[in-house]
């Protein structure tokens, strides 16, 4: 994102736990501008919906959650003179509407590389759900810790227009995160289409571990 410059997001994505979790299964949506503080350095302020339903319990719909997440990346975003692989870090804190007392923090890193036709990324991020009223911090006691880390490769198969495969875990980290629920895999296909100022991605994540199908599509306008 150049200084000065904004980026409107927004996602949808599935969660179906048809084998796991009694059968909960969970539809997203959000959005978020993206602002370019400076060359290097994005603010982004995301807001977070969310349909959840489990097989023979009642289904509704919330709003689950907004926050701040501050990215750097550590190498220039100029086309002319950025190198072919661009790490970056984040650090962001979210407020849930549902829980009260929980805060979210998340810390992660990340690093993209793009070579001709070839754009490859891994992601790493730390997340900590946070209950403000445990003063000991005890793991067990109310807070939740997390890792979501995730992997994907492109190829420009014509102008504007990518296909690949991504890899996505999420791992418990702490009691209250553990079992079949909350740690799962996925892996599938995805795809990318550029125009103009505008692009679209989507992957298809079918369940590896633990959940049956994890679909997402996000898009995004610049400004």
């Amino acid at each position: 994102m150049p200084e000065r410059g904004v980026e409107m997001q927004s996602w949808t994505y599935e969660e179906n736990h048809d084998k796991t979790d009694g059968g909960r299964s969970f539809t997203g949506w959000g959005a978020a501008p993206y602002i370019g503080i400076t060359d290097q350095l994005e603010l982004d302020l995301p807001v977070n919906f969310e349909w959840f339903g489990k097989s023979g319990a009642t289904a509704g719909t919330t709003f689950t959650d907004f926050g701040a997440e501050l990215r750097y990346r550590m190498v220039t975003n100029d086309a002319e003179n950025k190198p072919p692989f661009a790490p970056l870090v984040r650090v962001g804190a979210h407020r849930l509407i549902r829980e009260r007392d929980v805060a979210e923090l998340n810390v992660g890193v990340s690093g993209s590389y793009e070579s001709g036709i070839v754009h490859a990324l891994a992601d790493v991020n730390f997340i900590g759900d946070v209950d403000l009223n445990d003063k000991a911090m005890d793991p067990n006691d109310g807070s939740e810790f997390a890792v979501r880390a995730g992997a994907g490769v492109s190829v420009e198969v014509v102008e504007d227009v990518r296909l690949g495969a991504e890899l996505f875990a999420h791992i418990g980290l702490s009691e209250p995160a553990m079992g079949d629920e909350k740690t799962w895999v996925i892996a599938g296909p995805g795809g990318s289409w550029t125009h103009g100022r505008f692009w679209l991605s989507a992957v298809f994540g079918i369940g590896i571990a633990n959940i049956g199908t994890a679909p997402r599509v996000q898009w995004g306008i610049a400004f």
